[in-house]
């Protein structure tokens, strides 16, 4: 008879506040110093306790499932040790005051198909700030800090193979996905602070029974995760923009890159549509290798871009990201 197997897969979630995501009176306290942003995770996930204690993340959603299959079927299935919800540290003061933030009970259902074909878990985690936040939330007052979460599902077949979905998150803050192998595979591609903080209720949330859908898109290119920190480095100008407005036109001249940091663009070329490209990308950079824009880069979603002039960049690295890329090449979408 054949043997029963056994396996475990996992998917996880890091959500963090980098600095270009918060607008108006919201980073007050951090530019005052009184708390902090957070330094961009790393692409692998060695050791999520050792981020934990470094304040490098306000929650991490760790789904683990453990299936067992017996003659192809899937027979049982399990939440597997290390799942569950992690909360992070609020630091304040440069550390000198850490408060843990305030966690929700983890939502977790797993089941099985009738077939035996896959197991399936759903999970949400998630919490707030464990400081006030005043604010006007549809024109009534608050003081208690909204709630972020996000919802992963996770699908094992019998075969042992997976794949995962981002099934809801709050608008804030920015939240990355890593793999079964732990490494940073997908980025929920558009955050709002603005709607987070004044639009959401106590009762818009997955806790109440209401989740909120998210948009994702593909982790940029090892070469595109290098350039954007040198980018940042170079402290470019960071730029907003509303759906429907153009970044780049064809025909222009270029000088400039703009990294994206938050939302979705559309390449479009000649009136046909190419592509969507979502956060970590670089783009623009063919206009300063061929002297003009090849294509129109235009907002899909509102949008946040750092802009800097593609001379400060590494004309060979710029060469390797256009051979890379080739968007403009690419067949229509």
């Amino acid at each position: 008879m054949p043997a029963t197997t056994t396996v475990t897969r996992g998917v996880t979630s890091l959500s963090w506040i980098p600095s270009e995501l918060l607008v108006g009176p919201m980073r007050m306290p951090f530019e005052l110093g009184l708390t902090h942003y957070d330094e961009p995770p790393p692409d692998v996930l060695h050791d999520v306790e050792a981020l934990r204690r470094a304040g490098r993340f306000r929650f991490v959603n760790r789904v683990r499932l453990e299936v067992e299959t017996d003659g192809g079927t899937v027979t049982a299935a399990r939440p597997a040790p290390g799942h569950g919800g992690v909360i992070g540290l609020t630091n304040l003061l440069g550390g000198a005051v850490r408060f843990p933030a305030v966690k929700m009970p983890d939502l977790t259902q797993c089941s099985v198909a009738a077939d035996g074909s896959a197991a399936v878990v759903r999970q949400t985690v998630g919490g707030r700030a464990p400081l006030p936040a005043p604010r006007l939330v549809r024109g009534r007052g608050r003081l208690v800090a909204p709630l972020v979460w996000t919802t992963l599902e996770l699908v094992v077949r019998a075969d042992g193979s997976a794949s995962h979905r981002v099934l809801g998150a709050s608008a804030f803050p920015r939240h990355w996905v890593y793999g079964d192998d732990e490494r940073l595979v997908e980025k929920v591609a558009v955050t709002d602070s603005t709607s987070w903080l004044h639009d959401m209720t106590e009762d818009d949330n997955p806790w109440r029974g209401v989740d909120a859908p998210a948009l994702t898109a593909p982790v940029e290119t090892q070469l595109e995760r290098r350039l954007s920190g040198e980018v940042m480095d170079r402290r470019p100008s960071v730029r907003r923009l509303a759906a429907g407005q153009a970044l780049f036109r064809q025909g222009e001249p270029g000088g400039h890159v703009a990294l994206l940091l938050d939302g979705v663009v559309a390449v479009v070329r000649d009136g046909t549509h190419l592509a969507d490209i979502g956060p970590g990308a670089i783009l623009g950079e063919r206009a300063l290798l061929e002297g003009s824009r090849t294509a129109t880069v235009v907002a899909v979603t509102p949008v946040t871009v750092a802009v800097l002039d593609g001379a400060r960049l590494s004309r060979d690295d710029l060469a390797l990201l256009v051979e890379g890329h080739r968007r403009e090449d690419a067949p229509p979408a």
